[in-house]
């Protein structure tokens, strides 16, 4: 889906950024279609047996109490087993239909919001923490599925309210009059509560998105190495006591609201509407305008007119956080992109020309007019003291960041055009900071080449020299090497990485210095490794080894 326009005029609507939401995230197929009408035939068959026990209960009065009629009483019982034996089996086969519909769909639309991660540009996800990021992938697109379930209850529910009222309607029309006078009360109190609530919850999603950020860095592993190494533990307690506490405030006020408005829906239905329908039907009993029977039968049909409203009510409550995560999947999923429809399947040429960049908040100019060309099957050393430009040239260049003027052409056409995914495909950056899973051996070489044979594996583990090492191991490619390859030395963890990238096989090689942080003889065994392995690759390397410089006919001081 391609949206034109700016972002700020795309946002202006928030009723098309629902409908897109709607019409592109929770778009049901025939699958959700079928399961959702036989979901609404089983609640409106339980919805109308739940209208039988008060007519039940009016025959009882009328006919064995009244009129002392006992053989009807076996029928009536009868009756009353047969109802919620079926209220019962319409229970379970509607707990199965909806456990077959709605969290398949929340499953749907978490792939969905995470291919779209995929999708956005990384400066645009720069600007989100993960926090934020996995609170949007996990509570919010929950909460929407949840939003469309109460959209649908308030229907059923709306239904369940109209045919009571007219039941109550027709047993005595002066007690619904009475009644229905102080509903008024009710709307303007939920009206009111839900508003306090929205705020509480909306701080508490905030709240939630920083405590996020804070345990994604805390569990960590260098992170607890660096706080034991610098005696941070308290330091550490205090800050997850702010997190903490701050995220049971909020939870606890958003709470309170929600239980002000149960309990004065409670106290009003339950106690100050009964006590004076009670009190005003009997005397329209006293008054020959209206019998007891009826009476205590409205008053049944009454207490379930009550409880629907109640949960409407409490339906009503919790929307408001629905809300707010539909806005935020919506804000999410709604972000417009700029068509690229140029794909390049190999690598001809790179070119930077009169690029300038200086970093958001920063006076000083990183890169002025650089300019550099890289042709095919050449190899590139990029030399300079540290701070002078080569890692941010490195981002540039792989779209991380842009530059302020100046143009990047790949085969000659501006970056601007070309296909981010075809880059990523015809390009292998093994960075600074490149990432190792919390997973297997085997799993993290899948992440270079998803469809990688067992063959292909072992092979690009003997190019790394890593194989060895990995035959050693007790369960061999399924071991597990910790977050970010903790249980690997640095070089082994170099060598996996370089072993992950012959597996994808990339035409062009970008090394951002990534043994910066290993001993010489490591490092140089690395370089000497990866420089053996790339013949007839392009390649582009930032170093400050000689050997490593040596090996590649070209040279670049920044």
């Amino acid at each position: 889906m391609k949206h034109k326009g700016s972002v700020n005029e795309f946002y202006k609507n928030d009723r098309f950024r629902r409908e897109i939401l709607h019409k592109e995230i929770l778009r049901q197929d025939n699958f959700f279609q079928g399961k959702t009408v036989l979901y609404i035939l089983l609640r409106f068959l339980k919805q109308g047996l739940l209208l039988l026990p008060p007519y039940c209960y009016l025959l009882f009065l009328n006919e064995v109490i009244t009129k002392h009629n006992f053989q009807i009483l076996w029928l009536i019982l009868g009756f009353y087993v047969l109802i919620y034996m079926l209220k019962a089996f319409l229970s379970v086969l509607e707990k199965m239909v909806s456990n077959r519909i709605y969290p398949p769909m929340q499953s749907v639309l978490k792939e969905k919001l995470l291919r779209k991660y995929g999708e956005m540009d990384i400066k645009v996800l720069h600007e989100y923490s993960a926090g934020e990021l996995k609170e949007r992938l996990h509570k919010d697109t929950e909460n929407v599925v949840l939003y469309e379930k109460s959209k649908l209850e308030l229907c059923i529910s709306v239904i369940h309210i109209v045919i009571l009222t007219g039941i109550l309607l027709y047993l005595n029309w002066i007690l619904v009059v009475i009644s229905f006078l102080l509903l008024p009360l009710s709307f303007i109190m939920t009206r009111y509560v839900k508003g306090r609530s929205n705020a509480e919850y909306t701080r508490k999603r905030e709240l939630q998105g920083s405590y996020n950020d804070f345990m994604i860095h805390t569990m960590h592993f260098s992170f607890w190495k660096d706080m034991k190494a610098n005696r941070l533990e308290e330091m550490q307690q205090k800050q997850f006591g702010r997190h903490w506490n701050g995220l049971g405030d909020a939870f606890l006020k958003a709470h309170i609201c929600w239980f002000l408005n149960r309990t004065f829906l409670a106290f009003k239905d339950v106690f100050l509407t009964q006590m004076s329908l009670y009190l005003f039907g009997g005397i329209l009993v006293v008054n020959q305008m209206g019998t007891v029977p009826v009476l205590l039968s409205f008053m049944q049909y009454y207490n379930d007119f009550t409880n629907v409203f109640l949960s409407m009510s409490d339906i009503w409550m919790k929307r408001g956080e629905q809300e707010e995560s539909l806005r935020r999947v919506t804000d999410i999923y709604g972000i417009p992109f700029e068509e690229r429809p140029v794909k390049i399947t190999q690598l001809d040429t790179l070119e930077l020309v009169n690029i300038d960049f200086t970093y958001p908040g920063e006076r000083e100019q990183i890169l002025r007019h650089f300019c550099l060309r890289i042709e095919k099957v050449e190899s590139i050393a990029l030399t300079g003291e540290s701070g002078c430009g080569k890692s941010t040239l490195i981002q540039l260049i792989s779209g991380c960041l842009t530059p302020e003027r100046g143009e990047i052409l790949w085969n000659g056409y501006p970056m601007e055009r070309i296909d981010r995914k075809s880059i990523y495909e015809t390009a292998g950056f093994l960075m600074q900071e490149s990432y190792l899973f919390h997973l297997t051996i085997r799993e993290n070489l899948l992440m270079g080449k998803i469809d990688a044979s067992e063959a292909e594996m072992m092979e690009a583990c003997v190019r790394a020299n890593i194989m060895d090492f990995i035959q050693e191991l007790p369960k061999g490619l399924e071991t597990q090497i910790g977050e970010n390859g903790i249980r690997l030395s640095g070089g082994q963890k170099q060598r996996l990485l370089i072993a992950r990238l012959l597996l994808k096989n990339p035409e062009f090689i970008v090394f951002d210095e990534a043994t910066s942080g290993l001993d010489y003889q490591n490092e140089r065994e690395i370089l000497e490794l990866l420089l053996e392995q790339m013949e007839g690759k392009t390649f582009l390397m930032v170093t400050h080894r000689g050997t490593s410089v040596a090996r590649c006919s070209r040279v670049v001081t920044l």
